[in-house]
């Protein structure tokens, strides 16, 4: 469908689906009436500037009235799609809602539909709820479920939101040990401090640079879990810096690399494919991963992610730290985010130089 566009799902006069997307449409749609039925709150949440995000508002209408309604949304470069605050008058016009849009996730390719709401009704086949997050910046109320398209087994992880703009690469850490148990995120109240300690350990000021961050982790799980893999061999994530401002950042990360090679963490200097990372992630093993968050979001910047679930050989599933909430997204919408490897092949990646940082992380 192209932006902007209204069409109907069904060629019967009643009932009959009509799709409103992108945002223009999204708000034409959003009449009196509509809102009205929605309520002030949920059309607030609609109308919030989602437009990169592939905004689409799917309306179940009988005999010329709406009897359910649900936003779409979802990140470019990944693989899940979110129903934001669906509403209904009764169950059946859910149901014939959710299955047209399931039809629609399934034939662009959706591993996981999520749904984001208060409850989400029994009538719902295949949805499973999520657990709740350990933090996550103001959306902690939000609940969610999900449903896999794609058989991709795996445990679920607790989920943690970064309560600041450079600690990702320590949130993304924590979320990892409290995968293999050791020290991660306990919502005991203590988990900024846990946050915050952490980036202090593996920062070059303030970004957490590969090497520093598998030197981290490695003190705090164990140097035999860890292996490090970064394709350049000079200091990096300093492209902004000049004079002292790099200099000093240079030598901290040399003294990142002698820490590793004090502990027996394997550096490996290849260019890591993506298809090795999921392998490696479905054979047991976590994978951090330094990315550019322009496919997401349109705009550069150095981000890192927690990789804990794939099949193996077309999708690997992460934990994003950050939640971008002045575009409405929640935790559920960063939560078990798939990603496909030809995607995955344009976020593994930073800089002019395109290099590629990794920690892995053994069980």
């Amino acid at each position: 469908m192209s932006a902007g566009a209204e069409t109907t799902a069904e060629t019967a006069a009643e009932p009959r689906i009509v799709v409103h997307e992108g945002m223009a449409a999204v708000e034409a749609a959003l009449g009196d009436e509509l809102a009205t039925l929605v309520g002030d709150e949920r059309a607030a949440q609609w109308r919030l500037p989602r437009g990169g995000y592939a905004p689409t508002l799917w309306v179940d209408v009988v005999d010329g009235a709406p009897r359910a309604a649900a936003l779409t949304t979802g990140r470019p470069a990944t693989a899940a799609t979110t129903l934001v605050d669906p509403w209904w008058a009764d169950e059946g016009a859910l149901q014939r809602l959710v299955a047209s849009i399931t039809d629609d996730a399934r034939a662009r390719g959706t591993v996981a539909l999520k749904w984001r709401g208060e409850t989400v009704p029994p009538v719902l086949d295949g949805f499973m709820p999520l657990r709740a997050p350990f933090g996550a910046v103001g959306t902690e109320d939000v609940r969610g479920a999900v449903r896999w398209l794609s058989a991709i087994p795996h445990a679920e992880p607790g989920y943690y939101a970064q309560t600041t703009l450079f600690t990702c690469g320590a949130v993304a850490a924590l979320m990892g040990a409290g995968v293999r148990g050791v020290g991660g995120f306990a919502a005991d109240g203590a988990d900024r401090d846990r946050e915050l300690d952490y980036w202090r350990r593996a920062t070059n000021f303030p970004a957490c640079e590969p090497i520093g961050l598998g030197v981290a982790t490695a003190e705090h799980l164990g140097a035999g879990a860890v292996e490090i893999a970064l394709d350049t061999a000079g200091p990096v994530l300093l492209e902004e810096y000049e004079g002292f401002d790099r200099s000093f950042r240079a030598e901290l990360q040399a003294e990142s690399v002698r820490r590793a090679e004090e502990l027996g963490v394997r550096l490996d200097r290849r260019r890591v494919d993506v298809a090795e990372i999921a392998r490696r992630v479905a054979g047991g093993e976590l994978a951090l991963l330094l990315i550019d968050e322009e496919p997401m979001h349109a705009v550069h910047g150095p981000h890192w992610v927690l990789a804990h679930a794939s099949d193996g050989c077309d999708v690997v599933v992460i934990e994003d730290p950050w939640v971008n909430r002045e575009s409405g997204e929640t935790w559920v919408d960063v939560h078990e985010l798939p990603i496909r490897l030809a995607d995955l092949d344009r976020l593994v990646r930073w800089s002019d130089e395109d290099y590629r940082g990794v920690v892995f992380v053994g069980e």
